[in-house]
């Protein structure tokens, strides 16, 4: 194998693992973006459910723990 075929190979790998890493970023995006929406119509809604009071950080209730972590 000639060294310009050696190159060739190893940037097709290095190609194809950018776009396994391109593919997983875009996932895990699309998937970050819907829970922020779904976090938004979930404050959406207790706003609208609580009425005119405000709703704020201290609006809730001290032992309650997030469900996801970053």
């Amino acid at each position: 194998m000639s060294q310009y075929e050696i190159v060739c190979e190893e940037l097709d790998d290095l190609t194809i693992s950018y776009l396994n890493k391109l593919s997983e970023y875009t996932q895990q995006w699309t998937e970050t973006s819907r829970e922020f929406q779904e976090g938004y119509m979930d404050l959406a809604h207790a706003k609208y459910t609580m009425g005119t009071t405000t709703v704020s950080r201290y609006s809730y209730d001290k032992r309650m723990k997030a469900s996801l972590q970053v």
